[in-house]
């Protein structure tokens, strides 16, 4: 399934008339367009759901953020966001980072596909940490993986210069110990974005994506 004709140009349009007078005036055109991307999500978590069941029966309502900004934590005060942001987690919320999901950025000239722990929690990043200690060179042989690193490229997050209290500078996988936040993205052109197969595209994306995904949230089991 494609993405909605719409999408790109209506974030473009936004972008430069990013106040409540044009939004109102264009509020059917975004209503339109939001029933098609529920459509559209609908077909990314059926693509996810044949290769990891645990994303069956997630409502496409409970994974697109709303496209209203939170100006409270915004140093500009502008209404809208000029991206869409659909996150699929196993949970079924959108909001879900106690776990690794997989979520798409549209953007015009910016959009990408990427998941992980992107900012654990501490107790989440703990478990993390034990799970490297006792099975890292599983991650390190998964990140090295030249079709993993083709799609994905190098593992993100910010590091600790020195290891982790509890771990000594000679721990086996120290430099994955140091991560305080793990994860990896995709970017995606906007003629990738608007192909006829993008679905497939997506879905690719996710089965390379998955042994990390696991790898993550078999911690949150523990």
């Amino acid at each position: 399934m494609q993405l909605p004709d719409d999408t790109l140009p209506f974030l473009n349009e936004l972008k430069h008339h990013n106040n409540r007078e044009w939004f109102h005036d264009n509020k059917p055109r975004f209503a339109a367009l939001q029933a098609q991307l529920y459509d559209f999500i609908d077909a990314l978590i059926f693509e996810m759901a044949s290769l990891a069941p645990e994303h069956m029966d997630i409502e496409a309502k409970q994974c697109l953020f709303r496209i209203h900004k939170d100006a409270r934590f915004s140093k500009d005060k502008i209404p809208y966001k000029t991206h869409l942001g659909i996150h699929i987690a196993p949970s079924g919320h959108r909001a879900d980072f106690g776990r690794a999901g997989f979520y798409l950025h549209i953007e015009p000239n910016a959009s990408m596909i990427g998941g992980g722990a992107h900012a654990p929690s501490s107790t989440w990043l703990q478990r993390i940490r034990q799970e490297i200690a006792l099975n890292g060179q599983v991650l390190e042989r998964l990140l090295d993986d030249p079709i993993f690193k083709e799609w994905f490229g190098a593992l993100r997050g910010d590091a600790l210069k020195r290891p982790p209290a509890g771990y000594t500078a000679d721990a086996p996988h120290l430099h994955l110990l140091k991560q305080k936040a793990l994860w990896v993205q995709h970017d995606v052109s906007d003629t990738q974005l608007s192909d006829a197969h993008f679905t497939s595209y997506f879905a690719e994306a996710f089965s390379v994506y998955r042994p990390f995904q696991q790898f993550l949230n078999e911690t949150v089991k523990h």
